[in-house]
């Protein structure tokens, strides 16, 4: 009972002193630095989660039949069996084929290794090698396109529900508010999630995809015929998936993020902490609660990955748990974690950051309303004073 009245004062004294404008805009303050932190995480995120079953992008490497001649032994460089150039021999030669190895199985199984990730910081060392540093912001803009609206309507109106849903519980009230709003949010930027989710998992190669303005085009050129071909509705394509991951991940992290801060708020001896100690405690309480929601919703985010990117799908597999049988069945349980570790990264590196930054703005605003209010009412008290001074004389 204790744990659920701190949990109640502390939200009514929110609401009361913070209007709807200041809580959109801390929400936004919040959601700028998160995507510019945590994009390169969903990056990999995507990647990692896509190569066991979308084939690598088609080498941009070109191999020429071998003719029926009869090649001089000549003294060749050692160049080694990865060296696929005109340059082979010791000498310039103008020939276009390569006779140091077989070309076909060295140009792709390089190419190959090079789009594969072994683990999450393999992803970043190869995307940042191959494709360049800037790789790893891909669908940057979609995704700020996406998360200021879509945290503006999460965070506020989550807190707007906590506070009118009339149950007195700690853990069922921020779940409940929780997993509403978020429904509300995800439903209203789900194109935008599609269009980013296609956008950050193409690889870049010398033939396709040669800048992020180039990756751009081409996902804005396949929404569009997907768009034509399916209509207006597939911009909302696994939307249920995504709401399958979504709602539960928002009901567990608002549950445990509501508890870690009843535990930190003991530490606070029932004083108002200042915005440094409100940013540590937001930050850890969102970094716990975030790191495990994410662990408990990683299959429904393969699943929603995958379901949103490839194009040639069996329309059974629309059903969250019949994609995630058919998951588990080929590629074992692990399938179903793919892509855990810059999740897990991600997710609780976002969630540190946008509840800490949100906490602090909301602080903020609090403080600077209350000095308002106090220089308000100031000139009437000064009256007062005098009234009572010169009654007493």
């Amino acid at each position: 009972m204790s744990s659920s009245t701190s949990s109640a004062s502390r939200g009514s004294q929110e609401q009361g002193g913070i209007t709807t404008f200041q809580r959109m805009l801390s929400a936004c303050s919040g959601s700028l630095i998160n995507s510019l932190v945590a994009t390169p995480f969903d990056v990999i995120r995507v990647r990692l989660q896509l190569q066991e079953c979308v084939p690598a992008s088609p080498s941009p490497l070109k191999s020429y039949p071998l003719p029926e001649i009869n090649i001089p032994k000549l003294a060749t460089a050692d160049l080694g069996v990865k060296t696929c150039c005109r340059d082979v021999f010791s000498m310039p030669s103008s020939v276009d084929y390569c006779v140091a190895s077989h070309f076909d199985e060295c140009a792709v199984q390089q190419y190959s290794q090079r789009q594969l990730f072994s683990g999450t910081w393999d992803g970043f060392t190869k995307v940042s090698r191959n494709e360049g540093i800037t790789a790893l912001w891909r669908g940057l803009s979609p995704t700020l396109v996406m998360t200021i609206p879509s945290n503006v309507i999460y965070f506020v109106g989550y807190d707007h529900l906590r506070n009118a849903i009339p149950i007195q519980s700690s853990t069922l009230a921020p779940l409940i508010a929780g997993g509403f709003a978020r429904m509300l949010s995800t439903t209203a930027v789900s194109p935008f999630e599609l269009f980013r989710t296609r956008l950050q998992s193409v690889a870049s190669s010398s033939q396709q995809s040669k800048s992020s303005r180039d990756a751009f085009l081409m996902t804005w050129d396949g929404v569009k015929v997907m768009v034509r071909a399916q209509g207006i509705g597939a911009l909302w394509r696994g939307l249920a998936l995504t709401l399958w991951r979504d709602v539960p991940f928002s009901a567990v992290y608002w549950t445990g993020y509501e508890k870690s801060r009843q535990v930190l708020d003991r530490y606070n001896n029932g004083r108002t902490p200042g915005e440094a100690e409100t940013f540590v405690q937001a930050f850890a309480a969102g970094a716990m609660s975030g790191s495990f929601a994410a662990f408990v919703t990683t299959p429904f985010d393969v699943g929603k990955t995958r379901r949103q990117v490839l194009r040639n799908r069996d329309p059974t597999m629309d059903s969250m748990l019949a994609l995630l049988r058919k998951i588990a069945k080929e590629e074992g349980i692990p399938g179903l974690f793919r892509g855990l570790g810059p999740r897990m990264m991600k997710v609780s590196v976002s969630c540190a950051i946008m509840i800490s930054f949100y906490e602090v703005g909301k602080h903020m605003s609090m403080r600077s309303n209350e000095k308002s209010l106090q220089s308000a009412f100031s000139p009437h008290e000064q009256e007062d004073e005098i009234l009572m001074a010169s009654t007493a004389d």
